[in-house]
């Protein structure tokens, strides 16, 4: 974490473990599931993960990819890890959550 003045900001590491931690209380004992750094969304506002089972990373078989894995979004400034859902363009949860921003 970085503190900027008096606000503590998570780092995308911070948000990396938090999103790691979620996630492996998901998944079953015998699966393991990672973070695909390469589809992370950045925001002025913190991140947005995705994340798949690794056997479906390294193999690419289908029979392993996971079915409705909704990414999380970490807010940097307040810590919040937040859902989103698979029913609709991740940029539509994206912008839900946006809305929210700012409001108390």
């Amino acid at each position: 974490m970085a503190a900027l003045g008096d606000v503590t900001v998570l780092s995308i590491r911070d948000a990396q473990a938090m999103v790691e931690e979620a996630i492996a209380k998901l998944a079953p004992i015998d699966e393991e599931w990672v973070i695909l750094d390469q589809y992370t969304i950045e925001k002025s506002w913190g991140w947005v993960f995705f994340y798949n089972s690794r056997e479906y990373v390294s193999t690419g078989d289908p029979q392993y990819q996971l079915i409705g894995n909704a990414p999380y979004i970490v807010n940097k400034a307040t810590g919040e890890l937040a859902d989103t859902g698979t029913a609709e363009d991740i940029e539509v949860y994206i912008s839900r959550y946006e809305a929210t921003l700012g409001r108390a």
